[in-house]
């Protein structure tokens, strides 16, 4: 902290009447002797702001950071994670500089009143970020803290962060045109009907914006899919008031920005992170083609690699309950059986946990849905190890393919509605 010190007063006790006068002793042009003064004076002004930085950042780095690593309290990492007290260490550099301008350019007072503009400015920016970045560490605490994710914590930081915006452009034009706060809020507020009513477009389109870059809802290069506009495809652009969208059939959709706050879409994100994409489809088996199996049915099952484990412990178990219900007659209704359809469902199911293609460590199921007037559908739900969209298309036909052609060997039938040579063939046998 004494080396600190030091550096924070270092421009305070340089002199440079020496070197003056050394200059004038030289006999040098004014305008050359007054350069070299004026570049000396902004290099040192240049290494002195450095070095406090670089002291500064050795601080944090060497003293703050191990103490934050060791602290068990979360918030304090979300606002290291956010750079809040790296902000903070260049906004102690812009201060040190601004009430030591005036040490080091003395013979320049209007550079040292446009500096001083300029680290005021500067000083107002690093306030605004510090604000901003500390509001949205305490969004990130809320959000991964179950006490606080369903308090409105995230809504009144969004609304704070807006409001800080708002306020640091204010000040930042009070700043440089030396103007009154009360004077430009004053003049806002006697306009602020005309400019909502011409610029309400303008207006909805940056509030939209803004909680689509806040909120994290898109971002440039995302897939996206709004169906009420009829876009599918990657975010090309993100504007002030549309949303420019290249589908996959080459053509461009421009959607309001605040579709994306007002209306449902899905943004596909998720599976480029993961570089995993779903499979949710069914085939539909005709009703009349599921039936209990015969023994010879079971044997020939079984040799099938996929169910052979399957129906071994299910025909165990199966086995075991007619035994205590006395349940020897396949009229009686307590006597149980396998089906066709049910070793078929076991075969998917193993089918797919061992396609290369597969994720295994994600969901996999093969299930019934609600039969219909079609027949029963058995949906297929999984993940390929692929989001790219022709190889995911050509992972799943080739499992849909196998499927179908997997049926007759189960003595099972997809249901397909009547077409023309059906009708032709019921028409030769009546």
């Amino acid at each position: 902290m004494f080396l600190l010190k030091q550096l924070i007063f270092l421009s305070i006790l340089i002199d440079f009447n020496w070197f003056k006068k050394k200059l004038i002793s030289l006999n040098l042009p004014d305008w050359l002797e007054t350069f070299i003064i004026f570049s000396i004076e902004l290099i040192v002004l240049f290494v002195i702001a450095r070095v406090i930085d670089w002291v500064l950042n050795k601080f944090i780095l060497l003293i703050v950071k191990p103490l934050i690593l060791k602290s068990k309290r979360k918030w304090v990492d979300c606002f290291y994670e956010e750079n809040v007290i790296d902000k903070i260490a260049h906004l102690l550099v812009a201060f040190i500089a601004y009430y030591n301008i005036d040490k080091i350019f003395t013979d320049f007072p209007k550079t040292q009143l446009f500096l001083d503009k300029v680290l005021e400015l500067l000083i107002v920016v690093f306030i605004a970020i510090i604000v901003d970045k500390s509001l949205k560490s305490l969004e990130t605490f809320s959000a991964n803290n179950e006490k606080y994710i369903n308090t409105p914590i995230r809504s009144l930081s969004q609304a704070g962060r807006i409001l800080i915006a708002f306020f640091t452009v204010i000040i930042l034009v009070s700043v440089l045109f030396n103007l009154e706060i009360k004077t430009i809020a004053g003049t806002l507020a006697g306009t602020s009907a005309i400019l909502i009513l011409v610029f309400q477009d303008t207006i909805n389109g940056m509030l939209s914006n803004t909680q689509i870059t806040m909120n994290d809802l898109i971002r440039v290069g995302d897939w996206v899919t709004l169906n009420k506009y009829g876009a599918d495809g990657t975010v090309m652009a993100i504007d002030l008031t549309t949303v420019k969208i290249k589908n996959f059939d080459k053509t461009i959709s421009s959607v309001p920005a605040k579709a994306f706050v007002n209306d449902s879409f899905i943004n596909w994100r998720s599976i480029k992170k993961i570089n995993r994409r779903r499979i949710k489809r069914h085939i539909i088996i005709d009703i009349s083609s599921i039936r209990f199996c015969e023994p010879k049915d079971i044997i020939e099952f079984s040799n099938i690699p996929l169910v052979k484990d399957y129906i071994k412990s299910k025909q165990d178990d199966i086995d075991t309950y007619n035994k205590n219900h006395h349940a020897n007659d396949p009229k009686n209704l307590v006597w149980r059986c396998q089906s066709n359809i049910g070793i078929y469902r076991n075969y998917l199911l193993n089918f797919i946990k061992q396609h290369r293609d597969i994720d295994e460590s994600l969901t996999i199921k093969v299930s019934q849905l609600q039969c219909n007037e079609y027949g029963v559908p058995l949906e297929i739900y999984c993940f390929t190890n692929t989001v790219d969209w022709i190889e995911f298309e050509s992972i799943q036909d080739d499992i849909f393919d196998h499927l179908y052609v997997a049926t007759e060997y189960f003595d099972l039938s997809l249901y397909q509605a009547p077409s023309r040579e059906d009708f032709k063939t019921l028409k030769k046998l009546h």
